[in-house]
């Protein structure tokens, strides 16, 4: 699974995940973010394809592998701070039409990366 969201120029947002599910990509363009917290690096949303799956998605980055490293920008004209954590905590839960809910969780297998203080 792969989520990403960031800003773009005049104000707007590029949201996408996509979720690898028993040989088959599903694509989720509107992520409800429930909770955002770059200070402690932790990530929460929920998530419906145009197909009907849904999916509920919770990133915990806190522990020992948390760091925070300086970025420069694209136009170099200074830097901003990205904390990133390679061994982050992830659970799903993927729900298709008709199916039962599906848990997914790993406790140090996800990697989470966010820019900003919140």
């Amino acid at each position: 699974m792969e989520a990403l969201v960031y800003d773009m120029p005049f104000g707007l947002v590029f949201r996408k995940a996509v979720l690898w599910h028993d040989g088959k990509a599903h694509v989720f363009r509107s992520l409800e973010e429930r909770k955002r917290d770059p200070e402690h690096l932790q990530w929460e949303f929920r998530c419906v394809s145009r197909a009907g799956v849904e999916l509920d998605v919770a990133l915990d980055g806190r522990g020992s592998n948390l760091h925070r490293l300086p970025y420069l920008k694209t136009d170099c004209t200074g830097s901003f701070e990205v904390a990133n954590n390679s061994l982050a905590r992830v659970a799903v839960q993927v729900l298709q039409p008709g199916g039962p809910i599906e848990k997914f969780e790993t406790t140090t297998g996800a990697v989470l990366e966010m820019a900003g203080r919140g």
